[in-house]
C-alpha cells in the first residue's frame, strides 16, 4: 500500500454529536458551500431514501434537492434514469460517477394465501433478510411486512438458519390472508422492497447504515457542486449520479455510450478488510486513515502512473490519499476504451451489501477536500 503521509487538519475535525438512531428525514437548504457537518447532514438525507436498483428517482429527487441552483440549471437527466451535471469547455473532460441504486428485493408474485416472493436486485446474503422486518415501497407509500422465519419452538431442534437460505425461500407476510387483501394494501408487481432504514452513530465519528454504497459517493459529489461555481472548472466537469449499477453497471454503460471523458473517476466504496472477520491479505484500508484509490478490483486495472501522480497530487495539497486492491466492480469498468483512463477514488467500508455497512464520516470529508483539488488544478490528470 502506498500512502500519503500528510493529512487535511479541516478534515480530520471531529463531526459533531449524532442522534444515535435518524428515523426521519433531514431539511437542509440548498446552501452554495457544504462545510464537515453538512457533509454528514447530505448523506444522512441520502441514506434514509429508498432507491432499489431500478427505482432509484426519489434518490435522484434528493440529489436535485440538494444541489446548488447552477448544477440544477445544467442537470439533464437520460432515458436510464442518470442524473447528469456537465460545465466547463476544453480539455481534460474529467467525468465523476457515482451510482444511486442499492441492494434489496422486488415483488415477482403475490400468491393466494397473500405471501409475497421476490426476486434479487444486487449481491448480498439473504439471510440477513430472515426473520426481519421489512418495507414494501408501492404507489400508495410504504406497507410494512416480515420475512418468514420458522419457530424455535417447533423445528425439534434443527437449524434456525443456514447458508442455503436464498431469495426463493424468501416469504413476505403483510398480514394478510389473501392475495386480493394484499393487493389492496397497494402492493403490485416490481415494487422494491427494503429493510426500513436507519442511521446509528457508533464511537467518535464512525456510522453505520444501509446502502452507505454508494450514497456517500453521491453525497461526496453533492458536497463538491456546493462548494464550487462553474468559474472554478479546469477543463469540462462532468458530476453524473447513474443507476443500475448493483444489477450489471447499467446506467454506467449507457453514459459511457454518449461520452468519452479523458479521466473517469467513480467515486463509490472500497470493500475494506478492516473488520474482525476478514482475511487482510487484500483490501486492507484502515477506517479514519482517509481516502483511497481502488487501484484493483475485479473489474478494472487502473493506470499506475495515472494513481501515482494523483498520489503526488494530494501529497502536495497537504491531503492524505492512499491506494489498494480490493474485491468487487465499478462503474468505471465500462468505459474502458483508447481515450478515458479509469481511476476509482473511494473510502473504506465495513460489512459491506449488509444493513450495518460502517465507514469514518472523518473520510467523507477528507475525500470531498480531495475531490475540491481535484477539480480546481487537473494537473494530476498529466
Amino acid at each position: 500500500m502506498h500512502s500519503g503521509l500528510r493529512r487535511s487538519s479541516r478534515a480530520r475535525q471531529a463531526i459533531g454529536a449524532l442522534p444515535t438512531i435518524v428515523s426521519c428525514c433531514l431539511t437542509l437548504g440548498a446552501a452554495p458551500a457544504a462545510s464537515a457537518q453538512d457533509e454528514v447532514e447530505i448523506l444522512e438525507r441520502l441514506l434514509l431514501t429508498v432507491g432499489v436498483s431500478g427505482r432509484e428517482a426519489p434518490v435522484r429527487s434528493e440529489i436535485l434537492e440538494l444541489l446548488p441552483r447552477w448544477a440544477r440549471d445544467a442537470a439533464v437527466v437520460d432515458a436510464m434514469g442518470n442524473l447528469v451535471v456537465t460545465v466547463g469547455s476544453g480539455e481534460p473532460h474529467v467525468a465523476y460517477v457515482a451510482h444511486m441504486d442499492e441492494i434489496g428485493y422486488m415483488v415477482t408474485n403475490i400468491r393466494d394465501d397473500g405471501l409475497i416472493q421476490v426476486a434479487k436486485h444486487g449481491g448480498f446474503f439473504d439471510r440477513q433478510y430472515e426473520g426481519q422486518v421489512v418495507q414494501l415501497h408501492t404507489q400508495n407509500g410504504p406497507v410494512n411486512g416480515v420475512v418468514a422465519i420458522r419457530s424455535v419452538h417447533l423445528t425439534r431442534g434443527l437449524p434456525l438458519n443456514d447458508d442455503g437460505f436464498n431469495h426463493g425461500d424468501v416469504l413476505i407476510d403483510v398480514g394478510t390472508r389473501s392475495r386480493t387483501e394484499t393487493e389492496e394494501l397497494g402492493v403490485a408487481l416490481l415494487d422494491p422492497i427494503a429493510v426500513p432504514k436507519r442511521v446509528s452513530q457508533l464511537a467518535g465519528t464512525r456510522m453505520a447504515a444501509r446502502s452507505m454504497d454508494d450514497r456517500f459517493g453521491c453525497a461526496a459529489q453533492v458536497a463538491l457542486a456546493r462548494r464550487i461555481q462553474p468559474a472554478d472548472v479546469d477543463g469540462t466537469l462532468t458530476l453524473a449520479w447513474v443507476v443500475q449499477e448493483e444489477v450489471g453497471l447499467r446506467g454506467a454503460r449507457a453514459l459511457a455510450e454518449s461520452m468519452t471523458p479523458d479521466v473517469v473517476v467513480p467515486v463509490d466504496s472500497y470493500v475494506t478488510s478492516d473488520a474482525a472477520l476478514e482475511d487482510p491479505r487484500v483490501g486492507l484500508h484502515e477506517l479514519g486513515a482517509g481516502p483511497v484509490i481502488r487501484a484493483l478490483d475485479n473489474s478494472n486495472i487502473a493506470p499506475i502512473e495515472l494513481v501515482r501522480n494523483l498520489v503526488d497530487f494530494a501529497q502536495s495539497a497537504d491531503l492524505r490519499l492512499s491506494y489498494g486492491a480490493t474485491q468487487g466492480g465499478n462503474d468505471g469498468s465500462v468505459f474502458r476504451n483508447a481515450q478515458s483512463r479509469v481511476v476509482p477514488l473511494s473510502i473504506p467500508i465495513r460489512y459491506s451489501h449488509t444493513a450495518i455497512e460502517v465507514i469514518d464520516t472523518s473520510d467523507l470529508s477528507e475525500l470531498v477536500d480531495l475531490l475540491e483539488a481535484m477539480v480546481r488544478d487537473v494537473a494530476w490528470t498529466q
